[in-house]
């Protein structure tokens, strides 16, 4: 079912250090780099590179107390991971139909641009899936 890793997250408190990690010690090329809007407001500024088929996402808060909370509570760090799916929509229904609950509203776009799919680790036992921000998740491949 799973088909890659579609992104791993780190939250950040500096993106200029970050970056330097990733570019500079493991030459990773930037692929991204831009503000992200959660309900029409800057919320975080993500920062992304490519490994292979797997990109590594980096989210500094602006405005978002969850992010924030994390970074507090933890430091920087690895903070979620998105398995790629092929045919996200209908890999859904499987899972569905296997007992896995999905939050609302299931597939659909996030702020990042990407299609995704959050479990909903209440209703459903997969608690290997579950971190101190934002849960591990589905991505379109």
């Amino acid at each position: 079912m799973f088909d890659y890793i579609h992104h791993v997250a780190y939250a950040v408190e500096d993106m200029e250090h970050a970056i330097g990690v990733f570019r500079d010690t493991f030459g990773l090329e930037l692929v991204e780099r831009r503000v992200v809007l959660l309900q029409e407001k800057p919320s975080f500024e993500m920062a992304t590179f490519r490994c292979g088929p797997t990109l590594i996402e980096l989210q500094r808060p602006i405005d978002c107390p969850e992010l924030e909370q994390f970074l507090k509570d933890n430091g920087p760090g690895l903070n979620h991971v998105a398995f790629a799916v092929k045919g996200l929509a209908g890999r859904v229904v499987e899972l569905e139909a296997k007992g896995v609950k999905l939050k609302e509203p299931g597939v659909y776009t996030a702020g990042t641009g990407w299609t995704i799919a959050n479990f909903d680790l209440e209703r459903c036992d997969l608690p290997y899936f579950e971190s101190l921000y934002h849960d591990d998740h589905l991505a379109e491949a």
